[in-house]
């Protein structure tokens, strides 16, 4: 099958209270379909940002404060922030559409939040495309359209989205079945800090029976703030599952571990892997990251 441009077009739903809907322009983006474009290759979100104004960036900072405080007029931040990005801000612009999107500070408005997204995406900012697919996906203002989803994700993916990279990565790993894929979406979302790709690289190689590999994944989601992979490790020595020998102090540290998470969502341990590596598989030894082999000890 050949696949030309996806058509993506931004119909309003009829059943909506935003009073700019009659209005909105209707503009439509062409993307080209992802199978038609070159093999992934990992960028960071980083480089794919434009550097910020610093007088402002610090207005932006100010806003983020008042926008926590209960007691600040919400309409006025949505005011401020829409000053801000009509100065070029472009998180001011990313916060203003989630606003929007929530109907904080003023009534929802999808087609509020498309209109600051697609401007996001017209200057080439990742995020614009992650949330231009979500709103695609969900059919929030705009018609649900899978191949729009999919178009977007990827070229959020190409410039750098973690959250596009590892939702890329997942649906290549299960609904398509290629692994190949799969890993390497979440590989670069890990590079970047996305926690939840570490937890997914390890469950891929638990199923692959590659249990030095699940181990290390496993390890870093838990030192990045997963509380579920602490939670497996403590399991794991705990009962001497997937060929370990039990260890009763290793079991009593992940679930330290666990019960440290429990108590603060937002905790990680950064030296974890340094400080605690892993004993050896039995029969399969450890796993090395840089070769991304097992290696027996000597």
């Amino acid at each position: 099958m050949k696949w030309g441009p996806i058509l993506i077009s931004a119909m309003l739903l009829a059943a909506c209270t935003d009073p700019d809907e009659a209005t909105t322009n209707k503009r439509m983006v062409y993307l080209p379909h992802p199978e038609n474009q070159p093999e992934f290759t990992c960028v960071k979100e980083a480089d794919n940002l434009p550097l910020s104004d610093p007088e402002l960036e610090a207005r932006y900072q100010e806003v983020r404060i008042l926008e926590k405080q209960s007691s600040v007029d919400g309409e006025n931040i949505n005011n401020q922030y829409q000053y801000l990005a009509e100065q070029g801000h472009w998180k001011a612009a990313s916060r203003l559409a989630y606003r929007y999107i929530k109907g904080i500070g003023g009534p929802r408005s999808y087609s509020r939040a498309f209109k600051w997204y697609q401007h996001l995406a017209d200057r080439n900012i990742p995020q614009g495309y992650y949330n231009l697919a979500v709103m695609a996906e969900k059919g929030l203002g705009v018609d649900q359209d899978k191949e729009a989803t999919w178009a977007y994700l990827h070229r959020a993916a190409q410039l750098g989205n973690p959250h596009a990279q590892h939702r890329l990565g997942e649906i290549y790993l299960y609904p398509r079945n290629d692994d190949r894929m799969g890993e390497l979406y979440h590989r670069c979302a890990l590079s970047q800090g996305y926690a939840e790709s570490a937890r997914a690289l390890g469950h891929l190689a638990e199923i692959q029976k590659n249990y030095p590999k699940s181990l290390y994944f496993t390890q870093v989601a838990a030192s990045m703030g997963i509380r579920a992979s602490a939670l497996a490790l403590e399991g794991i020595f705990r009962d001497g599952d997937f060929g370990y020998e039990k260890e009763e102090p290793l079991a009593d540290l992940y679930d330290n571990l666990y019960e440290q998470l429990r108590q603060n969502e937002s905790a990680t341990f950064p030296g974890l892997v340094e400080i605690h590596p892993l004993p050896p598989h039995p029969t399969m030894g450890l796993y090395n990251p840089e070769t991304d082999q097992n290696e027996l000890p000597e």
